[in-house]
């Protein structure tokens, strides 16, 4: 039986990522968009995991760009806060038909978690902002476990804190590499791809185990 929702944060809990913040980046730095859409993508799993902070890693970023040499320490500082205030700003946009689905299931019994791959920047800029990191049974954001998804010990940690065994578990991300992961740790797990997907998801397990 199905006892407890886990969700994602990234394009679950929030709409799509504004990818308008790729050209604004281009635009304050003098870089290519194409840049921005590839290069912080290799730092971003130890951005996750909590090792490095924003600043640092942007200021890699411009690093690997070339920038360090033509700017002030302090210019690099600037510009890599700035980007960085795009990066996050772009995932600032919360679903609230997703925000209400979730705290439906939990008002009729459901225990609600999260678990993101998220930064420590992320969660001090926005946290408070975001209605079911507080109402939320558990949350697990990988900066304050020092560990990604698809990483088995993540998955493990919010079953964990549920309490409960994973196949009472139903979970929903973006990406079919986290799914996977969680499938194989035993959670009832399903790739997002749109609340009205979801429902149906979610109907299916809960007929399953009716």
């Amino acid at each position: 039986m199905i006892k407890a929702l886990v969700l994602d944060y990234g394009n679950v809990i929030s709409e799509p990522q504004d990818v308008g913040c790729y050209g604004r980046m281009a635009a304050i730095s003098g870089l290519p968009e194409t840049f921005f859409r590839e290069a912080f993508w290799r730092y971003r799993p130890d951005y996750d995991r909590g090792t490095i902070r924003g600043r640092e890693m942007y200021l890699r970023v411009l690093a690997e760009a070339g920038l360090s040499a033509s700017l002030t320490q302090g210019e690099l500082a600037l510009l890599a806060d700035r980007l960085l205030a795009e990066d996050l700003g772009s995932w600032f946009h919360v679903s609230r038909p997703v925000t209400e689905w979730a705290l439906s299931l939990k008002g009729s019994g459901y225990s609600l978690g999260i678990l993101s791959n998220m930064p420590f920047d992320f969660i001090e800029r926005y946290g408070k902002a975001i209605e079911l990191f507080g109402k939320a049974d558990v949350a697990v954001f990988s900066c304050y476990e020092s560990i990604i998804k698809p990483e088995p010990a993540i998955y493990r940690s919010v079953i964990d804190k549920l309490s409960l065994d994973p196949a009472e578990i139903a979970f929903f991300d973006d990406l079919e590499a986290n799914v996977d992961a969680a499938r194989a740790v035993g959670m009832r797990a399903f790739v997002w791809k749109g609340l009205d997907g979801a429902r149906k998801d979610l109907a299916s397990v809960i007929g399953a185990a009716s």
